[in-house]
């Protein structure tokens, strides 16, 4: 896990999610259909983000022919392992119990996720012994 992934700002991760769901290198044409049943941003506006995105090493724009093909240089596995333990430090004080209990006192969890979290903890356990 590469400590220099950076939290991305709200509509900067809208792009990535878009560049990850594509599964393979896409053109910025595709990349606003994708992006466009979601937000109605400019061309213009796209375009900047993409530049700040390759700027801070999320993704590359290889020249293909008259268009670029973007395709992301992290993954969303990457993104999601380094912003979920980011959240955990700022949020719950690097505490996993802090995070459970905080969704258990504001009813975020049904029965069914409790069960899921109790089996889920339960194979752990098992992988280490």
């Amino acid at each position: 896990m590469d400590n220099k992934i950076k939290r991305l700002p709200d509509a900067e991760l809208e792009v990535m999610k878009a560049v990850w769901a594509a599964r393979e290198p896409v053109t910025r044409a595709q990349l606003e259909q994708l992006l466009g049943s979601k937000k109605q941003w400019a061309s213009t506006t796209i375009l900047a983000m993409l530049t700040r995105l390759e700027q801070k090493g999320f993704l590359e724009r290889e020249k293909q022919g008259r268009a670029y093909r973007i395709r992301p240089l992290v993954s969303q596995e990457e993104y999601i392992q380094v912003e979920s333990q980011s959240a955990l430090g700022r949020m719950f004080g690097g505490s996993a119990k802090n995070l459970i209990a905080a969704l258990h006192q504001c009813h975020a969890l049904s029965r069914q996720e409790v069960q899921e979290l109790a089996d889920y903890l339960e194979e752990l356990k098992q992988e280490e012994e």
